[in-house]
């Protein structure tokens, strides 16, 4: 099963749930100057006026997802249905989608118009990224939403920082801002695995006998 993530903050998950939409922001505030770049140069070359992006990764959580994207207790993990999620996105006018492409330093000659906004350096590529590309006639703001379906969210990951007195709060509340969401809201365990722990403990117990 194909996996689609969005690590994100629990503010950006609050939103999402009550205005049942993907929000694409302005990549000219991201952090990578190298990217900014990149997908800039796609918008002057499409002649568009405004371009607007979200990126995902592929595959399972990592250690390097929850410290970079979503760190500390506000941070959150949306796992989406690719095939839900793409229904929606290949119905809405001026925007693509694509997984990243890793490229080298002496690989930058004779790119493609259309690949820019997926390039990325190849020392991010473990990172596995995927990204979600507006474009607009429209002048730029700080954000596009996309219409969707909350049936497109297949899981809601919680932050392993938080307590579980909190976390069990914060599941109630996810619950109640959005009747329409039925996907499974859990308690990361990268850093607290419960079957880890107990075979372990386990293996303790029957040397000591």
């Amino acid at each position: 099963m194909i996996k689609l993530n969005r690590f994100t903050t629990i503010p950006f998950l609050i939103d999402m749930l009550q205005r049942e939409t993907l929000t694409l922001l302005n990549p000219g505030f991201w952090e990578d100057y190298n990217d900014r770049e990149t997908v800039e140069s796609y918008r002057i070359k499409t002649n568009s006026k405004s371009i607007y992006a979200l990126c995902l990764t592929q595959g399972n959580e990592t250690v390097h997802h929850w410290n970079a994207f979503a760190n500390g207790t506000s941070g959150c993990c949306i796992e989406f249905s690719p095939e839900k999620l793409f229904s929606f996105l290949n119905e809405s006018v001026g925007v693509e989608h694509g997984a990243a492409e890793y490229v080298s330093l002496k690989n930058l000659r004779g790119l493609e118009t259309s690949r820019l906004p997926y390039l990325k350096q190849q020392p991010f590529e473990p990172e596995n990224e995927y990204r979600i590309i507006a474009v607009s006639e429209k002048e730029q703001v700080a954000a596009l939403d996309i219409p969707i379906d909350l049936g497109v969210i297949r899981r809601i990951t919680l932050s392993n920082k938080l307590p579980e007195p909190v976390f069990d709060s914060l599941k109630d509340v996810l619950q109640f801002i959005n009747p329409n969401l039925k996907a499974k809201i859990s308690h990361s365990t990268l850093f607290k695995n419960s079957t880890w722990i107990n075979h372990f403990r386990g293996v303790r117990t029957s040397q000591k006998i």
